[in-house]
């Protein structure tokens, strides 16, 4: 499963994401990862969840990101929730181009049985249709 979390810049999705992550450790059975290109956040995210700064592990690509994810899975079956704030900026993609990332990352979520949380900076109307799905499916 997918989840969005989209907003214009500066609309407070980060803290959005760091709040949701923090306050899953109550709620989830296994392992949560955190993903972001900076530690500014390292002090904010709960001891519980396994911080990564992508730029630490030279995460640059589509590619990269991908099998950053996939290793982690394969080495720890544990891992139920993964956050990640950012994936476009990490990436350097467009969100409109992310189409195939998406569904790689759909693939993994049904193989593994894996949680992804992403945030988006893009209001709904800017959203592709691929990603609108995602967050229509997401509203309660």
């Amino acid at each position: 499963m997918i989840k969005i979390i989209y907003g214009s810049k500066g609309t407070g999705k980060t803290k959005k994401i760091i709040d949701t992550a923090n306050a899953s450790i109550n709620k989830e059975l296994g392992d949560i990862v955190f993903i972001t290109d900076t530690s500014r956040y390292i002090r904010e995210i709960k001891y519980q969840i396994r911080f990564t700064n992508s730029k630490e592990s030279q995460i640059a690509s589509e590619d990269g990101l991908i099998g950053f994810i996939q290793g982690m899975l394969e080495a720890n079956y544990d891992i139920r929730l993964i956050f990640i704030d950012g994936a476009a900026r990490m990436i350097g993609k467009p969100i409109a181009e992310m189409d195939s990332f998406f569904e790689r990352l759909k693939r993994i979520s049904h193989k593994t049985e894996a949680t992804f949380v992403l945030t988006i900076s893009a209001d709904y109307e800017e959203l592709p249709d691929f990603i609108k799905v995602l967050a229509d499916t997401d509203k309660e």
